[in-house]
């Protein structure tokens, strides 16, 4: 029996042997390329490790150029970071500040076009979308419209979690004459995480508002 079984082991390393044999250019290519892909992924990754670095910097750069009043510097450093370093997360940030230095110079449609990538999803991370849809709604009813900003807010309504967001909300609806959906909208605001520092705002904003009813408090 035991004979039986070293026979088979030994046809079948036989067999391995003359395989390896007959496809070794074959194996060797493959091999090759193994190794070819290995460093192009460790490449690739220092790559990435480089460019969220060097992003990091000239984000760190804008925003001390900003508070230093520098405005021009700032606004090119953020533009080089949306052109140059636009697969980083600080190149969603740097869109919704380079938004906000736009429109505070009157161009108001240009903020709002460097906005829609990120108000629509279609760029940049999560938590920079949920600032971008924020700054939007203000850009847009700084423009007088109301409604337009709270359909800008809709946009990310489901997912939204920011206490900030809610308290626009409700500024919104205020403004366009719902006082039981704003009432809704800052009493969320107040049960959402990090709403501290706005909630004697908040509060403010709830005892503005008028006595409860007739209206159906949708926000």
């Amino acid at each position: 029996m035991e004979e039986h079984l070293d026979i088979e082991e030994g046809q079948r390393l036989a067999a391995a042997k003359a395989f390896a044999y007959r496809h070794r250019f074959l194996l060797a290519t493959i091999a090759i390329a193994a190794l070819i892909g290995a460093a192009a992924g460790w490449g690739y990754n220092r790559y990435l490790h480089s460019q969220r670095l060097s992003a990091s910097d000239h984000y760190q750069q804008a925003m001390a150029a900003l508070a230093e009043g520098r405005r021009g510097e700032a606004r090119q450093a953020f533009q080089t970071l949306v052109t140059e370093f636009d697969g980083t997360n600080y190149a969603g940030l740097a869109r919704v500040m380079r938004a906000r230095l736009l429109h505070a110079d009157g161009d108001r449609q240009g903020a709002l076009d460097l906005l829609e990538p990120l108000v629509t999803g279609k760029r940049g991370p999560t938590e920079a979308r949920h600032v971008a849809v924020e700054a939007a709604a203000r850009i847009r009813w700084d423009g007088g419209d109301p409604k337009a900003a709270l359909a800008t807010l809709e946009e990310i309504a489901p997912s939204a979690y920011l206490p900030s967001y809610f308290q626009l909300r409700g500024d919104l609806l205020v403004a366009d004459d719902r006082p039981e959906a704003a009432r809704n909208a800052y009493q969320r605001a107040l049960e959402k995480a990090g709403s501290g520092p706005l909630k004697a705002g908040l509060e403010a904003r709830l005892d503005q508002l008028p006595a409860a009813g007739g209206e159906d408090g949708q926000s």
